[in-house]
C-alpha cells in the first residue's frame, strides 16, 4: 500500500493506493493543519501497512507540517517529487525547475491515460492550463486566477462590491450586484479556458483530449464541450505514477 499526499495551496488530499488502485481518498485544509485531522486519517493500522508515503507539495508551510507529523508516526520515511523522486518526463521550459510539481504530476497521469497528446486543466486555487506532447514531454502552459481567488480579489480591491459564491448564472446579463460579479467570473473564466485550448491546440497542431481536474472540475466541465475527461483525483493519480515509474527503473532486468 502506498499514501500519495497531494499539497496544495487550499487543501491537502490524501490517497491510499493499494495494488495500483486509489481505494479512498480524503481532505483537510491546508490553513487549518491540526494532528487531530491526520490522527484520524492516517491510523496506526494505516501506518502499519504502508510501503511508501510519497508527497507532492507547492505549498512549502503545509508541507513542512506535513512531514513533521510523518516524522513522528510513520515509520516510512516520505519522498517528495522532485526531490528524493525525479521528475520522470521530459519538461520543455526554460526552467524546469520552477514549475509547480502538480502541474506536471497532472501531465505525467494525462500521459498514461490518453498516450498521446493531451491538455490538463486543473481548476483550484489558480488555474492552470498545461500541454502534453506525443513523446510525453510537458510543454508548459498557462497560469490565472481560480474563481474564488478572483471572487476575493475583486470584494478586496473594491469598497463596495460584495464577496459571493460561485454557480453558473442564469443569464448573462446580471440584473443586481451580485448576479454581475457571478456571471462576470463564471463566463470570464469558461471563456478564458475555451479560448486558451483552442490557442493550445492550434499550437499544438491537433485537437487533443482535454482532462479537468480540481476543486472547481463538477462546475466549470459541463459549459467545456472539448473536455472529454473530469478526473478529481488526476493529481493523485500522477504522485503514485510518478513514484511506480521511479522504482520500476531501479528493478534489476
Amino acid at each position: 500500500m502506498q499514501l500519495a499526499i497531494d499539497i496544495g495551496n487550499t487543501n491537502i488530499h490524501i490517497g491510499i493506493f493499494e495494488e495500483d488502485i486509489l481505494r479512498s481518498t480524503h481532505t483537510v485544509g491546508s490553513g487549518s493543519l491540526h494532528q487531530t485531522n491526520f490522527t484520524k486519517i492516517l491510523t496506526p493500522a494505516i501506518f502499519f501497512k504502508t510501503q511508501a508515503v510519497i508527497l507532492a507539495s507547492v505549498n512549502p508551510q503545509a508541507e513542512a507540517c506535513v512531514i513533521e507529523y510523518l516524522g513522528k508516526h510513520s515509520p516510512v520515511q516520505p519522498c517528495r517529487i522532485g526531490k528524493e523522486i525525479p521528475i520522470p518526463m521530459p519538461i520543455l521550459t526554460e526552467s524546469p525547475e520552477m514549475v509547480g510539481i502538480d502541474r506536471l504530476v497532472n501531465a505525467i497521469a494525462a500521459f498514461e491515460r490518453t498516450k498521446n497528446p493531451a491538455i490538463v486543466v486543473d481548476a483550484g486555487t489558480a488555474i492552470t492550463i498545461d500541454g502534453i506532447n506525443e513523446k510525453g514531454a510537458f510543454l508548459g502552459g498557462i497560469i490565472a486566477p481560480g474563481i474564488g481567488m478572483s471572487l476575493k480579489a475583486l470584494h478586496h480591491a473594491t469598497a463596495l462590491l460584495p464577496l459571493v459564491s460561485i454557480s453558473k448564472p442564469k443569464n448573462v446579463f446580471g440584473k443586481n450586484t451580485e448576479e454581475a460579479i457571478r456571471s462576470g467570473i463564471f463566463w470570464g473564466t469558461v471563456g478564458m479556458i475555451h479560448q486558451v485550448i483552442d490557442m493550445m491546440s492550434n499550437e499544438m497542431k491537433c485537437q487533443p483530449p482535454v482532462i479537468v481536474t480540481g476543486g472547481d472540475a463538477s462546475v466549470l466541465a459541463p459549459e467545456l464541450p472539448v473536455a472529454t475527461t473530469v478526473l478529481p483525483y488526476l493529481t493523485l493519480e500522477g504522485i503514485h505514477l510518478a513514484y511506480k515509474i521511479n522504482i520500476a527503473s531501479l528493478l534489476p532486468y
